[in-house]
């Protein structure tokens, strides 16, 4: 078992991480963040339109104005059915032909927008209802423009329809309206441009700082899971450690309610001889592999919640088991089959005449005991499985049975 690898998140790379993907992430919120909130931009902005119309009402050209409401109308009816349609989509981006279509969209909308000048332009600064239409347009333009500015490409289609038809006409009536609104077409065009880049590149800072801290509480996260990882585990073999142990000991037995808890404790055979003649490093890998058998041979109704849940490495070749809703003698049972298990436990790095086999003390966490007392118990029953001759499982307190063990590879209940 190793203990939990933590890999470093995005953030801890900022200054390093490749612009692409950094761009990728940022388009792909902002592009969710568009089309999650652009459809009441859009019902909000049908009410300039019904405004214009009523403007218009029994003035020349209430027809044309009537005509170019309505387009306009249906026009950001299809924008705000392809954006509902793009919500659908994990990956917005990868639908080029709805973006396309949409900004086909959005420029005819532009160009519908600069096309209701047309029906007051002649009457332009002459009546107020003239006046209150050109502001409503203009204005209803600008917000327009900032709302979409975070889909760059939508803005540009939408200014440049409305630009595209706007401009020809202060030229056309220029005779009319004088210089002033060319001027201010003109001017208004590199005006709208600067507030939205502003939008565009603020929106990009603001999604960057949310992914970085969203990254950043991931890592830190990640940490704190490490370092409670490594606080309760046994950095070799990746069980618990004896304080995190005791503390779980100590839960399942407030939470047993009554029921039979065993313990079992393993003792290596002749592990100092393994680290002796074979290294340090092949004693270490007999440990890892120990604990790896021992996690997998314990079924989960044998302890509480995963398997290793109540598993630790107790001393330098000694491992723990805390076993609930165990009683005695199915303990003794799972001893058993730990053993069979173990003996038979290799690795192709190890030599070939290395075997590798335990002492198994047994004991029963009575109710008047303390966690300590019935550890003890198990000691003494492992020790009287090595003077046995090694290689055994014998049972201490609580158990039934005479007070004696057989030979060697049996398991047999002793008196403590």
């Amino acid at each position: 078992m190793n203990v939990i690898n933590s890999q470093p998140a995005s953030a801890a790379a900022i200054g390093t991480a490749d612009d692409g993907v950094w761009e990728r992430r940022i388009e792909l919120l902002s592009q969710r963040y568009f089309l999650d909130n652009i459809a009441r931009w859009q019902s909000a902005n049908l009410l300039p339109l019904v405004l214009i119309a009523l403007c218009n009402i029994g003035r020349p050209g209430f027809g044309l104005t009537l005509s170019i409401v309505l387009v306009n109308a249906a026009c950001m009816a299809g924008m705000r059915g392809i954006c509902g349609r793009l919500r659908l989509h994990e990956n917005p981006p990868a639908q080029h032909r709805l973006w396309q279509l949409y900004q086909g969209l959005a420029f005819a909308s532009g160009v519908l927008w600069a096309s209701l000048m047309l029906p007051v332009a002649t009457t332009l600064g002459k009546d107020i209802a003239s006046t209150f239409v050109c502001v409503t347009i203009i204005a209803t333009v600008s917000v327009t423009s900032m709302v979409i500015a975070t889909r760059w490409k939508g803005f540009i289609a939408f200014g440049s329809g409305f630009f595209v038809c706007l401009l020809p006409q202060t030229l056309w009536f220029i005779d009319v309206i004088g210089p002033i609104p060319l001027v201010a077409t003109v001017a208004f065009m590199p005006a709208v441009w600067s507030l939205a880049s502003a939008v565009y590149k603020q929106d990009r800072s603001l999604i960057r700082t949310q992914l970085e801290k969203e990254d950043l509480t991931t890592e830190l996260t990640r940490a704190l899971e490490r370092a409670e990882y490594l606080a309760t585990r046994d950095s070799l073999t990746g069980l618990y450690n004896r304080r995190a142990f005791e503390q779980v000991a100590h839960r399942l037995r407030a939470a047993s309610d009554g029921s039979p808890i065993s313990l079992i404790l393993i003792d290596l055979d002749h592990f100092k001889a393994i680290n002796d003649e074979h290294g340090h490093a092949c004693g270490d890998s007999v440990l890892q592999k120990s604990a790896e058998l021992i996690l997998e041979t314990m079924r989960p109704v044998d302890v509480l919640g995963r398997g290793d849940s109540a598993v630790a490495r107790w001393g330098g070749e000694e491992f723990l088991l805390l076993l609930p809703d165990c009683p005695l003698p199915m303990a003794v049972q799972v001893a058993e089959r730990i053993r069979q298990r173990l003996g038979g436990l290799t690795d192709p790095s190890w030599a070939p005449h290395l075997s590798v086999s335990g002492s198994f003390g047994v004991s029963c966490w009575r109710p008047e005991a303390t966690l300590h007392q019935c550890i003890n118990d198990a000691d003494e029953a492992m020790y009287r499985a090595k003077h046995a001759g090694r290689n055994r499982v014998v049972a201490g307190q609580g158990a039934d049975g005479p007070a004696h063990a057989d030979g060697e590879g049996s398991s047999r209940a002793v008196n403590g």
